[in-house]
């Protein structure tokens, strides 16, 4: 008796051995996959979560950044790891505390400007809604901040008038006034029409900044809503002419190639017939060359049969100019529908620049906030779809309501037209620009490394500094500020461009004319 069993025990426990061998290998790829992907995780939430008052942990995060990269094994990291967590979660409760602070600051100095004396009725109702409304709990700070500072310069406007003795419903009509100018002035800026009509609007617009007195912005408003009617006028007259014109045309040729059709068909039977006389008078022919005794009996046969052939080319020569005539009359068809075709071309490109107008920002002749969103939309889903780098930023001009005030609003939109045309000239061709609101720009940049989009970045903030501004034999100096974020897993449009809203903030918060990531 041997000391094994069998062969067949050895064959199945090396069986066992390599499958065990093999199982064990696999689930070492695994773990290292897994490893890897956790790792670039962290290093990402890391790159994100980055608080940028507080350097002391910024310092720990981007250190265990740095490790994560260059160690294989991570439970070395496990002591930092808890560090920076105890680290998070005092900052996290810090924030808490602050924005606690400033819900408290919020309510209270929304309160003290109610309280207020002299402040028209409209005024108090929309800082009640702004202060009460449940909607208002789920805005940020920021957006809740900005409206409200929106409702202390509106009071400042009103209080800051000359004490004259003014009454309440005097400050209310000088509020609705400043209200119904800015309002004004955003539909102007909506509107696009070519022309004296385009140009008066714009003419509008520019007195509307003044902020005009009652009488002057009820005339100013029945000249826009005349203005309006005169545009919508003139682009209904132009439809109709070139609609009435196409008409026009398509009836004539309509009755030309019915014609022509007529013509063709009568053409095409009269051939017919001409083919079967020739064939006729040709079998004849051919019946009496048989059927011939002599010449001399043939010859007035002959003669017979000339004069029928004689008669069958005369004919066959009119049909050859009828055809001819057709022809004629088919080429100018043709003519006429190519001309045709051309103008409803023609037409179509002025219709397709005045879709692409109603996309531009009317003062600074970049994108609209409508087509940001339709561009957002489109380059998002190619994103997720195709997983290439896309980054998105916010472009604010620095101080910009220093340059209105001190030198006026005509010279401030000339800084926005040449700040636009700047950003646009320093992006790539497949990069999208567009005007967010007031001062703020939006730009989007497809599939860019993080050197092409640091390059463009930077490039955009370098090259507005050095913009040679000149106003009243004084240099201006515009500065941009830029907050960037890139799209990363999960993520949706709102929240990188709240994320590139809060870097923009923050680089403005620390000096301006910076570009800041998160």
């Amino acid at each position: 008796m041997s000391n094994f069993s069998s062969d067949e025990d050895v064959i199945t426990l090396k069986e066992k051995l390599q499958h065990s061998q093999l199982v064990f290998r696999d689930l070492a790829l695994k773990s290292r996959r897994e490893a890897t992907i956790l790792k670039r995780l962290i290093s990402r939430l890391i790159a994100a979560s980055q608080a940028h008052e507080d350097p002391q942990l910024n310092e720990r995060l981007s250190q265990i950044r740095r490790d994560i990269d260059s160690q294989d094994d991570v439970s070395r990291l496990i002591p930092q790891l808890a560090l920076v967590e105890r680290m998070v979660n005092r900052h996290n409760q810090a924030t808490e505390k602050a924005k606690d602070a400033l819900e408290c600051q919020f309510q209270q100095s929304g309160e003290t400007l109610k309280c207020l004396p002299g402040l028209p009725a409209q005024l108090k109702r929309d800082l009640r809604n702004l202060l009460i409304n449940p909607d208002n709990q789920q805005q940020d700070g920021h957006h809740k901040i900005v409206a409200l500072l929106q409702l202390y310069e509106r009071a400042l406007k009103l209080l800051s008038l000359p004490s004259n003795g003014l009454s309440a419903k005097d400050l209310l009509n000088i509020d609705r006034i400043h209200q119904l100018c800015t309002e004004l002035q955003h539909l102007i800026t909506e509107l696009d029409f070519d022309g004296e009509v385009g140009d008066k609007l714009l003419d509008i617009r520019s007195r509307l900044l003044l902020t005009p007195d009652s009488q002057t912005l009820l005339e100013l408003t029945l000249e826009s809503v005349q203005l309006i009617l005169d545009g919508t006028r003139n682009e209904r007259k132009t439809s109709q002419v070139f609609l009435s014109q196409v008409n026009e045309d398509l009836s004539v040729l309509q009755r030309h190639n019915g014609r022509s059709i007529d013509s063709s068909h009568a053409i095409s039977s009269q051939r017919s017939s001409l083919n079967d006389e020739l064939a006729s008078s040709v079998e004849t022919i051919q019946s009496q060359l048989r059927e011939a005794e002599s010449l001399e009996t043939l010859r007035p046969k002959i003669s017979q049969a000339s004069v029928n052939l004689e008669s069958l080319v005369a004919r066959n020569r009119e049909l050859e100019e009828r055809e001819q005539q057709l022809l004629e009359q088919l080429q100018h068809n043709e003519q006429k529908l190519d001309a045709l075709y051309q103008q409803t071309m023609d037409y179509r490109r002025r219709l397709g620049d005045q879709e692409r107008k109603l996309l531009l920002d009317p003062l600074t002749k970049v994108y609209n906030r409508a087509a940001l969103d339709d561009r957002l939309e489109h380059e998002y889903r190619c994103w997720i779809r195709y997983e290439t780098p896309f980054c998105l930023a916010m472009i604010d001009i620095d101080h910009f309501k220093s340059v209105n005030d001190q030198y006026g609003h005509l010279v401030g939109d000339k800084v926005l037209k040449v700040v636009a045309r700047t950003i646009h000239q320093c992006l790539r061709d497949t990069d999208f620009i567009a005007r967010f609101g007031g001062e703020e720009f939006v730009v989007l940049l497809p599939d860019a490394d993080e050197e092409t989009r640091k390059t463009l970045l930077t490039k955009v903030r370098e090259t507005v500094a050095k913009l040679p501004f000149k106003f009243k034999d004084s240099r201006l100096t515009v500065t941009v500020s830029i907050g960037a974020s890139m799209f990363r897993e999960n993520d949706n449009t709102v929240e990188v461009l709240e994320r590139a809203d809060n870097a923009l903030y923050n680089a403005k918060h620390n000096g301006r004319n910076k570009l800041v990531w998160a």
